[in-house]
């Protein structure tokens, strides 16, 4: 097997494309100044070596026109730029200023053209060097005129001009990846904040915290991380309380029921009076225990956003008679609003809402007077109607917390659990539930369901 390629992180990764992006524009520019200049450059030799090849061929041109002259002697008294070479050719013999250099060194295209009476230049090597050859025809004096002129000091300017933005590019991109990583370290360094406090609040220090920052595309993530670390925090809080509340009140059942054994264990065989009352004792513990479950699994289905079933339409005037019926309520008079409409939820969980808001009614207002179903815009309101002294205005959320037992119902029976459970029901249900106070005395539970979807206001 290929051994796996090793993965950059984002420091190494910013660096690197910061790098290759500078290279990238640097090197682009540098060719493009480097192409531009050469142009220039080349363009100028060869108009400077066009113009001196005119000049010295005008100079022969004078001097062969003299009486008695030969182009040797005209070649001698001839000045060239340094190190640039004459060459003549009179009639097919050829003559030139230099003796390592002669019509061998003129390309044939050049020498064609100027043999056909146009002036020509090429570029050309001479004895290793590059050269800029001109051709200029003088059919006064019958000669084809021809200048090499050397390049050698315009080859090095290129090469320097190539190695300092060769030199450039690089630099660039040096400079490029060092801003590259600081720019890497700036974003990076949000990361390890982030790090570093989960790694704490992973340790159990829930206290941490982000700090505050003015950058505002941070605020935006400091902020969320807070909110949901405070929440995580709540939630760990609460899942605290309710565990303690949970085995302080399981505790009292079963301590009930432990008792309750021993007194059977040592009551006589002929004492049935003291075995039975222990007998119902244990009974009721039993079934307080085992009303106490339920709503504990209940609120943790809820908790997790579990439904029984899917939701369906649900007829609440039917569920409300149903119920009545069901827990041996049918004396509890039912006042309904003509064409209520359904609502969209678990047909068992608001059953148990309803269950429970009735046996609240029993155990702390002297039972349900009345329900009475309304409808009020795009909700159902449910409203049980006690008997009872009623809820004081400062505990009426209160009321509905779990194991909360406020006022006089702190000393009646019950798990404190049974409104709590009915809260969860209705906040599942994307509704709510309240206390309010009956006018002459006692409370009214007041539960508010949405219509479902086709039964809207105005249906």
């Amino acid at each position: 097997m290929r051994p796996a390629l090793p993965v950059l992180g984002i420091r190494a990764t910013s660096a690197a494309s910061f790098a290759v992006l500078a290279l990238t524009v640097s090197a682009l520019l540098a060719a493009g100044t480097y192409l531009t200049a050469r142009h220039y450059l080349v363009g100028q030799r060869e108009a400077t070596a066009a113009r001196q090849a005119f000049v010295d061929a005008s100079l022969v041109r004078e001097g062969l026109l003299t009486a008695g002259a030969s182009v040797s002697d005209v070649l001698d008294e001839t000045s060239p730029p340094p190190g640039a070479v004459v060459v003549v050719n009179r009639g097919g013999q050829w003559f030139t200023s230099s003796l390592e250099t002669g019509a061998d060194d003129v390309p044939d295209r050049v020498r064609g053209l100027v043999a056909d009476g146009t002036a020509a230049r090429a570029w050309t090597v001479v004895r290793g060097e590059p050269a800029v050859v001109v051709g200029v025809p003088v059919p006064a004096v019958g000669v084809q005129f021809y200048e090499l002129s050397p390049t050698t000091e315009l080859e090095s300017t290129l090469r320097t001009l190539a190695v300092v933005l060769g030199s450039f590019a690089l630099v660039t991109a040096a400079a490029g990846a060092l801003l590259g990583g600081a720019a890497s370290r700036r974003v990076v360094a949000p990361l390890r904040d982030v790090a570093s406090a989960a790694a704490a609040i992973a340790a159990g220090r829930m206290t941490t915290r982000l700090p505050r920052t003015s950058d505002p595309d941070l605020a935006v993530i400091v902020g969320s991380f807070n909110t949901m670390v405070e929440a995580l925090d709540e939630r760990m809080q609460r899942d605290a309380r309710f565990a303690a509340d949970v085995a302080h009140e399981l505790r009292s059942p079963v301590t009930t029921l432990m008792t309750s054994i021993d007194v059977l264990d040592a009551a006589p065989e002929g004492d049935t009076e003291r075995r039975r009352a222990a007998t119902q004792l244990v009974r009721r513990e039993v079934r307080r225990l085992h009303r106490s479950l339920e709503h504990l699994l209940e609120l943790g289905r809820l908790d997790a956003g579990v439904l029984e079933r899917e939701p369906e339409p649900v007829d609440l005037e039917e569920l409300v008679r149903h119920t009545l019926a069901e827990t041996s309520r049918p004396d509890v008079p039912v006042d309904t609003d003509a064409g209520l409409g359904p609502v969209l939820g678990s047909k068992a969980q608001l059953h148990r809402a309803v269950v429970n808001l009735l046996d609240n009614a029993d155990l702390h207002g002297g039972g349900a007077e009345r329900l009475e179903l309304r409808r009020e815009d795009s909700l159902v309101l449910v409203r049980v109607v006690d008997r009872g002294p009623g809820v004081p205005p400062s505990e009426r959320e209160r009321v509905f917390e779990r194991f909360a037992r406020v006022g006089s119902r702190g000393s009646a029976p019950g798990s404190g659990l049974g409104l709590s459970l009915v809260a969860e029901i209705a906040r599942a249900h994307e509704g709510w539930v309240r206390c309010e106070e009956t006018p002459g005395g006692g409370a009214t539970f007041v539960l508010g369901l949405p219509l479902a979807p086709s039964s809207g206001a105005g249906a």
